[in-house]
């Protein structure tokens, strides 16, 4: 299998450990990233929708920052300022950006784009005579060039982008041209925003409507939305590939029956010259394929993270990613590189700690260091994963945090972080008698903030009795009328269990779930059911009558694996909204133990996992006593209190059978 190299550090100067220190800044990328654009020579060039530019003379050099396009309105917080989206290259030293960019004095109208001659040393902004966000670009080294965009028109230049022309579009302003490609000067094919495909063999004097996956329900909508844009599309040889809404299919050009590929791919690109198809696959491995049925592994190693972009050239693939990583994919093998530069210094890490000689600072997945007395930043290492928080344990060997489920242990001399599995971690904390926890729940939004709390106490040995309880709305906090008292003896106990088997995952008999939990999750697909749309609570998958009230009987023959991989999940959405469930315990020593749940949309049942920290270390609790003994604690209109049920449980079961079903 071809070679993988991993490009992380040149020019450095030799460190305390024989080895090298390597200065580099990380790339500060400022503003969102559509496309990777490459010119001729293989220089690569990223710029972001408010006009920051960055290129590199090569996959394994260092960045830079190029000079901003366009000056920063200030007036109407730069909301009539271009948007920038991608950088198309004719040869090494003629292109053109595009996006949504104002003409020549034209502030409303949208028909600008800049051109450079100069391979990027300077931009023209010109005119190209139409008004669009401009949504894709296919030029050719002859000169030529195609792009379309929002206002569903077509425009061709043929003298490098210089002049333009309007062609005859088969689109409009409600369909929108999403995808062009183009074989050659006449023929070629595009795609539309909403579910149109075309195809022209004399450069759009004319055109003929093809059918689409959708047409062919090849897949169905179950999205609960109508958007079947064509996500991008292509000609190879006498195939067609297209991603319609993500979902990629390939077709006989003269025979149209979109087919999937006998892989899961997530994206592909055409190197045109070799008419081969590189494709990433949804293992994020890289292939390439002479047919639909041929393919090529080019190397064993997957890309680390999940492409934003790809574009051919010179017979290689290169690929932005979603975390702006770059990398370049060839016969050779794989370059992945974290943009680095030397235009500035290391600036202070996100999260530092300080040993005896040894500074150490994290930011993401980067650990840097720095010594003592001048705190001059050098990067240690740039890891796989990123790093919520760590902890220190001397100069030399750190636990790394990743907030999602796993410790590792990492060393200056052998540079590869260890799964780390905490021994006794509360060993310390329970030294010392419990005094006093409190609970603490909330939901912080644009329009909204909100949280409830409720405070315990020790009154003697065996009780703790809640001492206030309040419902505090932004600034407003009202008291609450609650008595309640819980056995500390229970508390005590259920951490000892904690500390001895601290990530230990419950098995279902464990949740011991009753006819009357069953009842009331019936009640709850009744509910679901009798709502406005019977999606389920992703919005992914109608709910099948038949099979969510079936759940309650196949209970008993589930595989643990099943719960294993219930509250293992991560949550996949993310809202402007945060939530939370926290909860801090103190003892009589004032050592405070912090235990938390945080979620954007949805939580799991019972608010597994927990995520415990003390003195700087984590770990994940999925132990379903303390859940029910927080749930004990709280009166029944506290935040959250539904997830502490055995019926959600049983819905989140079905769900999950469900999707794997499907």
């Amino acid at each position: 299998m071809k070679q993988t190299i991993y490009i992380l550090a040149l020019f450095f100067a030799t460190t305390a450990y024989g080895q090298t220190k390597d200065r580099r800044a990380e790339l500060e990328i400022q503003g969102r990233v559509k496309e990777i654009s490459v010119s001729p020579d293989e220089k690569i060039w990223l710029v972001t929708a408010i006009g920051n530019i960055y290129y590199t003379e090569n996959i394994v050099s260092n960045w830079h920052y190029g000079n901003p396009i366009f000056e920063k309105e200030d007036d109407n917080f730069g909301l009539n300022s271009p948007t920038l989206d991608r950088i198309s290259f004719f040869n090494k030293d003629t292109a053109i950006i595009t996006g949504y960019i104002s003409g020549n004095d034209k502030k409303y109208n949208k028909g600008g784009y800049y051109l450079t001659k100069d391979a990027g040393k300077t931009w023209k902004l010109l005119d190209y005579g139409g008004n669009s966000w401009i949504y894709d670009v296919f030029v050719d080294k002859k000169g030529n060039a195609w792009m379309g965009g929002s206002s569903g028109e077509i425009f061709f230049s043929d003298d490098y982008g210089q002049h333009w022309k309007k062609l005859n579009s088969p689109y409009n302003s409600s369909s929108r041209m999403h995808s062009i490609f183009m074989i050659d000067e006449t023929n070629g094919i595009s795609g539309a925003l909403h579910n149109d495909i075309y195809i022209t063999s004399n450069n759009w004097k004319s055109s003929r409507r093809i059918e689409s996956p959708f047409d062919q329900k090849k897949y169905t909508n179950d999205r609960g939305y109508s958007d079947d844009r064509i996500e991008k599309i292509l000609m190879w040889n006498n195939f067609i590939v297209a991603n319609q809404n993500g979902h990629i299919y390939y077709t006989k050009a003269d025979k149209i029956d979109w087919q999937p590929f006998s892989m899961k791919i997530y994206d592909f690109e055409l190197d045109k010259e070799a008419n081969i198809l590189f494709a990433i696959t949804d293992s994020l491995k890289v292939i390439t394929l002479s047919s639909p049925t041929e393919f090529e592994l080019l190397t064993d190693q997957r890309l680390l993270s999940f492409p934003l972009d790809l574009q051919v050239v010179n017979h290689s693939l290169f690929i932005v990613s979603k975390k702006y990583d770059v990398y370049k994919v060839d016969k050779n093998g794989l370059t992945h590189v974290i943009p680095y530069t030397t235009d500035k210094e290391i600036e202070e890490p996100r999260i530092v700690k300080e040993g005896k000689n040894l500074i150490w600072g994290i930011n993401g997945n980067q650990i840097y260091l720095a010594d003592n007395k001048n705190r001059n930043w050098y990067r240690e290492n740039a890891l796989e994963f990123t790093v919520s928080d760590f902890m220190l344990l001397n100069d030399s060997v750190a636990i790394l945090w990743d907030g999602i489920k796993d410790n590792y242990l990492y060393s200056l001399k052998d540079k590869t972080p260890q799964k780390y599995f905490p021994e006794l971690p509360l060993k310390t904390f329970l030294d010392s008698p419990v005094k006093s926890f409190t609970i603490n729940a909330g939901s912080q939004g644009c329009f909204h903030s909100v949280n409830n709390e409720v405070n315990y106490e020790s009154i003697n040995d065996l009780t703790f009795a809640a001492t206030t309880y309040s419902v505090n709305e932004y600034k407003d906090k009202k008291p609450s009328p609650f008595k309640n008292k819980v056995s500390g003896i229970s508390l005590a106990s259920i951490l000892e269990t904690i500390n001895s088997n601290p990530s230990a995952i419950p098995s279902l008999k464990d949740f011991q779930i009753t006819e009357k939990d069953k009842q009331n999750y019936l009640a709850l697909v009744d509910k679901q059911l009798k709502s406005k749309n019977s999606y389920d609570r992703d919005g992914k998958k109608k709910i099948n009558k038949d099979f969510y009230y079936s759940v309650p009987s196949i209970l008993d023959t589930l595989d643990n694996s099943v719960i294993q991989s219930i509250l293992n999940q991560t949550e996949g959405g993310w809202s402007t909204t945060s939530n939370w469930f926290a909860i801090q315990i103190t003892n009589e020593n004032n050592d405070t133990l912090n235990i938390s749940r945080n979620y954007y949309i949805s939580t799991l049942p019972w608010n597994l996992p927990w995520k415990f920290e003390y003195k700087g270390l984590y770990f994940n609790c999925y132990d379903i006593e303390f859940s029910r003994f927080i749930n004990s604690c709280i009166p029944d209109k506290f935040m959250d209190k539904g997830v502490f049920d055995n019926s959600v449980l049983i819905m989140e079961i079905a769900d999950y059978l469900w999707n794997r079903k499907e």
